[in-house]
């Protein structure tokens, strides 16, 4: 049996970033994950990576009808597919080998195989029994699963499937409208394909405010993406040429291929979490103290497996806590404001206290909002639709939350994060000196 100080199951972002941190102070540390080629985790291979290298192709449109309008004479013909998957396969590749050299560097020894607790200090791993003193579970998330929606990798696609596409359909359903199904409908719309984006609740991004929700359903309107809120699908037929979606009784929508983008769902089968006295909570996240303890106070879990914000940038940053925690024999908490991003077109960013939540817990707030259409620098990108809005303490003027949506959003949103974590008032925010034309100096505007 061989012995470990510590013990990371799943390399995704979360997990290596963990191995990483033990690595390097010192600890003997193994890091366990199903394959070689999983090293990364869904962020390094259907996720993060593969996603937005996509929805960077797509944003090549945008640009060439700008550089139409500015007199740059070019033509574009369409999207080789089956070109961009080779690209974003060898991008995968090289990040995943830069991955490997660190937890080399690191003196992080790996294995690969299907893990699973046999008691609270001791894993199994291809027949193989190991001990440790201390363990992180990182094994992350899988794609949601619909009873009426069987992914079947042809028809009805998994967000996985996306990426073995070689040539594009003609039209999509997809069904969510979370970050995930407003992302791929930017992809698709982008190139021409007739997308229908659906989803059981009232609004986009059910997790953003309204307004932000309304403003991205305008531009995805004037995109030509149909949008069904509050649909319900009664039934599917999957027939040789087409797939038709019942839904709210009505006419069937008819689509080349369907996409279910309804989010995702902690990957914790197989381990036997049991055997280790390691709880679960209704929804099948591990239960986890806020320093990341779980039921067992020397085995910690973080990421897409627990009950906390779904975001490789969170779970890098919980496996900061969590690997100091392992190291020091300490309860630090994840103290940092996490923010989320959306790489929509355009795209959405927030952070902090949301207006929604504000009037839910009945907190008195004062939402500034400043719009992009009195931003030179959005109206020279060609694009000055959006805004940006904080959440601000009526009384002492901090700010306690943001909200963008438009040009940038997703890199503008850490001037605002950094203003909240120092607890900035708007007057101090606003009396910075922003580079003009600058997209964020419309920040100054609030």
């Amino acid at each position: 049996m061989k012995e470990y100080e510590a013990v990371v199951i799943g390399a995704g972002a979360g997990g290596y970033e963990a191995a990483l941190e033990l690595g390097r102070a010192g600890v003997k540390t193994l890091l366990v994950e199903r394959e070689k080629e999983r090293i990364g985790g869904v962020c390094l291979n259907e996720g993060c990576v593969p996603t937005k290298n996509y929805l960077e192709s797509a944003s090549f449109i945008s640009v060439a009808s700008r550089a139409q309008k500015l007199g740059v004479i070019m033509d574009v013909k369409g999207l080789n597919l089956e070109r961009l998957r080779e690209e974003t396969i060898a991008l995968k590749t090289e990040i995943r080998t830069g991955v490997l050299w660190m937890l080399e560097q690191a003196k992080v020894q790996s294995l690969y195989g299907e893990a699973s607790f046999v008691d609270a200090h001791s894993i199994e791993v291809s027949g193989e029994t190991i001990s440790f003193e201390k363990a992180i579970v990182a094994t992350g998330s899988q794609s949601r699963k619909l009873p009426l929606l069987p992914i079947d990798s042809k028809k009805i696609l998994s967000s996985d499937d996306v990426f073995e596409l070689t040539a594009l359909p003609k039209s999509i359903a997809i069904v969510g409208v979370g970050a995930i199904g407003c992302e791929f409908a930017t992809f698709f719309s982008s190139f021409g394909v007739e997308v229908t984006l659906i989803g059981r609740g009232s609004q986009l991004l059910p997790h953003e405010d309204e307004d932000v929700s309304k403003a991205l359903l305008r531009a995805f309107k004037k995109r030509g993406v149909r949008v069904m809120t509050s649909a319900t699908i009664s039934k599917a037929e999957i027939k040789v040429e087409e797939v038709e979606l019942f839904i709210n009784q009505g006419e069937p929508i008819k689509c080349e291929l369907v996409l279910v983008a309804a989010g995702r769902t902690p990957y914790v089968e197989g381990l036997n979490l049991q055997n280790a006295g390691i709880n679960r909570d209704e929804k099948g996240f591990i239960e986890v103290s806020p320093s990341f303890q779980t039921s067992q106070s020397h085995v910690y879990a973080i990421g897409d497996c627990v009950n906390t914000p779904g975001f490789a940038h969170a779970a890098r940053a919980e496996a900061k806590v969590a690997a100091s925690n392992v190291i020091n024999a300490r309860k630090e908490e994840n103290a940092s404001v996490s923010p989320s991003a959306v790489f929509s077109d355009p795209s959405v960013a927030s952070c902090g206290l949301r207006e929604k939540e504000a009037k839910a817990r009945g907190i008195e707030v004062e939402v500034k909002k400043a719009y992009f259409k009195a931003n030179a620098k959005a109206k020279i990108h060609g694009d000055d639709s959006g805004f940006v809005k904080i959440i601000v303490c009526p009384k002492s003027g901090i700010i306690l939350g943001a909200a963008i949506i438009g040009a940038q959003a997703t890199e503008i949103i850490h001037e605002l994060l950094l203003a909240i974590e120092k607890k900035l008032t708007t007057r101090e925010l606003k009396g910075m000196i922003h580079v003009h034309p600058s997209v964020s100096e419309i920040i100054s505007y609030l």
